[in-house]
């Protein structure tokens, strides 16, 4: 049966501890800002109203993981007999110096079986927006990034498994490419159908939802990826995603963006991203969505001649290009893989060039994302982009840092993509919890850094030049 303590017995509880607990402590600044009503009608549906005996108050439960996730305890065990004999956690979850803390057993239950992961989010998205409301949000600049995090698997215990994907043709891709094909004259490429690929991947026998990692260890290792997105004014967590490792960030970005729109309300004006979510059709969805993207250069392995590298080639005309050689390359065809190819002008040309790599022709190729690349170049190299480049390692960086370092998100402490779900979602709630406390604590002493404090700046600035 649902029960729940009253505000007024939580104070008589409390009143015990009056000499004993710090009153400056991040949990009593955290309990003032917190509706914890709300967090009772979170938890409400998953107990029955009339059945069974009383329980123990969920808030405790919740109260407790967020214990354990702020001062970054190892286990629940090591958080129970933690607050066993620290008044100020005891003071926290407002329970009698008589009353016994909850089993840990208890505490794993309720996270693993009672309530459902979507309360943590649910949680998550109610903090932020009274965070927004309060104007610390910026509409400004985001900054997204992804970070491994160790799966709680055996590297060892792997074992193969064929797994059959549908693969489909890119028909933004093949209409480009057939554009161009139509502008000389060539027949266009019709739409392939849709195949059925089988691939080997290796899985883990302890958790099925990691993937296999070799950005550190080149004999593999089972991880996640948090894709993680942040304001860069006061370096709020946005949205915290978890997938297997082997899902990079481009794919699923987008959809990221849209999640956090429809948390906030708004879209950014900019995003900073580093050189991982290099890609042309994210870059183009960003475009369209009216998003000013600055990512990083990333560098690819290419088996190019140094003194003939395709950056130094030099367009003459649309369709006419010059080596470093002075060969004049034109256009030949558009293939299906979205490149265009262009040969020397006169047959042979390339045969005696130092820089040739066998007795044939070189084979120069254009993407026909090319307009793409040259505008994140320009917008990469600009001003307003190496400043915002230089703002990442203070902002994503370091909050990916604080999660690992202070909150124990280095490696998962659960199995299941779910439940590294709900253990990210708290450690993002209790990062903002701690910013938010801070910047609330700051306008005692008359510093208002919010949002419209920095448009009033703006403004002035606007009007005296």
């Amino acid at each position: 049966m649902y029960y729940y303590q009253s505000n007024l017995e939580i104070q008589q509880n409390r009143q015990a501890y009056e000499s004993m607990y710090d009153p400056n402590h991040i949990l009593v600044q955290i309990d003032k800002l917190m509706d914890w009503n709300h967090v009772y009608q979170l938890l409400e549906p998953f107990y029955p109203s009339t059945i069974g005996r009383p329980t123990i108050d969920p808030l405790i439960f919740v109260k407790i993981l967020m214990i354990q996730y702020l001062e970054g305890f190892r286990s629940v065990r090591f958080t129970c007999k933690q607050i066993q004999q620290h008044a100020t956690y005891r003071w926290f979850l407002g329970i009698s110096p008589t009353d016994k803390v909850p089993c840990h057993s208890s505490v794993s239950k309720f996270l693993r079986h009672r309530v459902d992961p979507s309360v943590w989010e649910a949680l998550f998205d109610h903090v932020l927006q009274r965070i927004q409301g309060d104007g610390f949000l910026s509409k400004d600049t985001w900054a997204a990034d992804e970070t491994e995090l160790k799966a709680n698997a055996n590297k060892r215990k792997r074992i193969p498994v064929i797994q059959t994907m549908v693969v489909k043709e890119d028909e933004d891709v093949l209409q480009l490419v057939n554009e161009k094909r139509q502008q000389h004259g060539k027949k266009q490429l019709a739409p392939k159908a849709e195949k059925l690929v089988t691939k080997k991947m290796i899985c883990s026998t302890t958790d099925p939802d990691a993937g296999l990692s070799v950005k550190h260890d080149p004999r593999g290792l089972f991880a996640f990826h948090d894709h993680r997105i942040v304001d860069t004014l006061h370096n709020f967590i946005l949205d915290a995603y978890v997938t297997a490792a082997t899902v990079p960030g481009h794919r699923i970005l987008m959809e990221r963006i849209e999640r956090v729109e429809h948390r906030v309300g708004y879209s950014p004006e900019e995003i900073v991203l580093d050189a991982g979510y290099y890609n042309a059709r994210l870059a183009r969805e960003l475009e369209k969505k009216g998003i000013l993207a600055y990512m990083s250069y990333r560098r690819f392995h290419r088996k190019e001649h140094p003194d003939c590298r395709s950056v130094k080639f030099q367009p003459v005309t649309d369709d006419v290009y010059a080596c470093p050689f002075g060969v004049k390359f034109t256009y030949s065809t558009s293939t299906r893989s979205g490149y265009h190819e262009y040969k020397p002008a006169v047959k042979g040309s390339c045969v005696g060039c130092p820089a040739a790599k066998g007795a044939k022709d070189r084979v120069f190729r254009v993407s026909v994302h090319q307009d793409i690349y040259e505008r994140m170049r320009k917008q990469r190299l600009s001003m307003r982009g190496k400043v915002l480049r230089s703002v990442r390692p203070s902002t994503i960086e370091r909050s990916f840092a604080e999660s690992k370092e202070l909150h124990g998100l280095r490696f998962t402490r659960y199995r299941g993509v779910q439940q590294v779900q709900i253990q990210v979602w708290i450690t993002a709630l209790i990062q903002n919890l701690k910013k938010w406390t801070k910047l609330r604590s700051l306008q005692q002493y008359g510093l208002y850094l919010t949002y419209q404090m920095k448009e009033k700046k703006k403004r002035k600035s606007s009007h005296s030049s």
